[in-house]
C-alpha cells in the first residue's frame, strides 16, 4: 500500500521535550502500516503499559514492554457521588526525587474505534512509594492519601481513600493460562 507509514512513539523528556524512539523499538514496530487505533493496558501485571496497534483490513499488534526496573503506581478508581468508573477525575502524585508532581486525568476513549484500560500508571523511577496522591473527583470531592506504595495497582473509592491494593504479578499470565 503506497499510503502505509511507519508508527512514530515518542518519550516524553519534561519540559515540554520529546524524543522520537521508534528506531529502537525494532522492525516490527517500525515498519509501515496502516493503523488506525491504539489502545495500552499493563497485559502482563507487572506494573509496564503494553501497546495495541490495529490496522486497516490487517492484524492487530501487540508490543509488550520488557525491561522495564523502574517502579511504578497503577490507580483503579471507583466512585461514588461521581460516575463509577471515575472517568473525569484528576489524580496527582508526587513522590522524592522526581520534578515537580505527575497529573492524569481518567478518560474514556483514547484513540480511533479504541479503549485503553481504566487504571492509570504513574512511573517513578526508583522511588518505592508516592509521597502524596490526590484524586479530585468530577464531583468536586478530593482524596488526599500519602505514603503509597509502588509496585502495586491500588483501588481508590471516591470518600472512602484506598480500599484495596495487590501486588504486581508478574506471573499472572502463566498463572491463568489453561492447563495442557
Amino acid at each position: 500500500m503506497k499510503y502505509a507509514e511507519p508508527p512514530h512513539l515518542f518519550r516524553n523528556l519534561g519540559g515540554g521535550k520529546f524524543m522520537e524512539v521508534t528506531d529502537s523499538l525494532g522492525a516490527a514496530f517500525a515498519s509501515p502500516k496502516v493503523a488506525r487505533g491504539a489502545a495500552y493496558a499493563d497485559v502482563d501485571n507487572d506494573g509496564a503499559l503494553d501497546m495495541l496497534v490495529t490496522t486497516n483490513g490487517g492484524r492487530a499488534y501487540l508490543f509488550h514492554s520488557e525491561g522495564v526496573t523502574n517502579h511504578s503506581l497503577r490507580i483503579k478508581l471507583s466512585g461514588t457521588k461521581s460516575n463509577r468508573d471515575g472517568i473525569g477525575a484528576l489524580v496527582r502524585v508526587t513522590s522524592a526525587g522526581q520534578k515537580g508532581e505527575q497529573s492524569k486525568m481518567l478518560r474514556s476513549g483514547s484513540s480511533y474505534l479504541s479503549q485503553s484500560e481504566l487504571v492509570l500508571t504513574f512511573g517513578l523511577g526508583k522511588q518505592t512509594k508516592a509521597d502524596s496522591v490526590e484524586v479530585v473527583w468530577p464531583s468536586g470531592h478530593v482524596d488526599k492519601l500519602s505514603d503509597v506504595n509502588a509496585g502495586h495497582i491500588v483501588a481508590i473509592q471516591e470518600g472512602k481513600g484506598i480500599v484495596a491494593a495487590r501486588r504486581y504479578d508478574k506471573s499472572w499470565p502463566a498463572a491463568v493460562a489453561p492447563k495442557k
